[in-house]
């Protein structure tokens, strides 16, 4: 028996007699991936609200991609028939609490994750934002005092956390319309309380009309603009139907000396899914192709324009994410075709 051999016979027996266990192994260290910082371009992705702890595990795979910033999005609820905004209840997820959207920017930030806080109305049964209206001045009032409480309590949280953008409102025409007065106390009262960058999200066919963007940053968009109804829309399709529209956003952004920011853009992986980019529930067979088309359409029409800040994709979900579509019917890029365009425009 060799030297080494002996050894290693007599250390095993060793073992056998005294009862001792060779030293375990250390344990592996993981290796955190952060987000390239290097950007000028907002290369974002929206994250569900987590109904628990967000993992750490979804901004690994959101900063692999190279996306640079994240969205967080505390929805609160606006009963039917009522002046109220209900948010913080305990029904709702913890991503939608203050203490959830405050460590979810602490965790972003560790790494090297921007973040945009955007608070969302839910109105009961999935009534469309722009079209909330009330009666008289007493419901006016009281769903004003709700809805500043609302904004401003995840305004805090925003500059407590020290966010990099806040945005004040997500497609509320009507809202705006009929109380221009109170928007621009809003706007004014939040750009004393943040140090960030202030946006508001208007939706694709009225973003034109909405009347303080000089008091803002970006000149935030919902970007669900109807393209085409074929099936699957060609790329060079859709990139010819996107040039009216690029036409108007840049007339906008040079007036108003502001960058479009697109606060939500996404398609659904479905058979003509440009043709109502923004309808979220219906019924339509898998078209992982038709998602992707569209994306690099996208892409490729808006993400090297001088005026253009970039965008937020919708959206990312985790593993506590509740689904009210099939994921294979739904908007994320997760684990599709759509995933690996994205990931080549955020890494240039």
């Amino acid at each position: 028996m060799g030297n080494f051999a002996a050894m290693k016979f007599i250390i095993s027996l060793l073992i056998v007699i005294t009862g001792c266990r060779a030293p375990a192994s250390a344990p592996e260290q993981k290796v955190m991936i952060t987000a390239d910082t290097s950007s000028d371009k907002i290369n974002g992705i929206s994250i569900t609200a987590s109904r628990k702890v967000l993992q750490e595990d979804l901004l690994d795979t959101i900063c692999a991609v190279s996306a640079n910033y994240i969205c967080l999005l505390p929805f609160a609820f606006v009963p039917d028939n009522s002046a109220r905004v209900i948010f913080n209840s305990g029904f709702q997820d913890w991503g939608e609490s203050p203490q959830g959207v405050a460590d979810c920017i602490r965790m972003a930030h560790q790494y090297k994750l921007k973040v945009m806080v955007k608070p969302q109305l839910w109105i009961h049964q999935g009534k469309f934002t722009g079209e909330l209206m009330f009666k008289n001045e007493s419901e006016w009032n009281a769903f004003e005092q709700d809805y500043t409480n609302y904004i401003f309590s995840f305004l805090n949280v925003a500059q407590e956390m020290q966010a990099e953008i806040f945005c004040v409102g997500t497609e509320l025409e009507s809202f705006v319309k009929h109380r221009p007065q109170y928007w621009t106390w809003l706007i004014d009262t939040a750009r004393k309380s943040f140090d960030g960058k202030l946006t508001y999200a208007e939706n694709w066919d009225c973003y034109n009309q909405f009347p303080l963007w000089e008091k803002l940053d970006y000149i935030g968009v919902s970007s669900y603009f109807p393209l085409s109804i074929t099936l699957t829309a060609s790329v060079e399709e859709l990139k010819r139907a996107w040039v009216q529209y690029v036409s108007e956003l840049r007339r906008l952004a040079d007036q108003k000396k502001k960058l479009v920011l697109f606060t939500e853009y996404g398609y659904r992986s479905i058979d003509a899914c440009t043709s109502q980019p923004w309808d979220a529930y219906s019924e339509s067979p898998p078209n992982n192709l038709a998602q992707e088309n569209a994306y690099t359409a996208l892409y490729e029409t808006f993400w090297d324009k001088s005026w253009f800040s970039g965008g937020f994709s919708w959206k990312w979900f985790d593993a506590n994410t509740h689904h009210d579509v099939p994921v294979e019917t739904d908007y994320t890029p997760q684990g599709k075709p759509a995933l690996k365009v994205l990931e080549q425009w955020y890494s240039r």
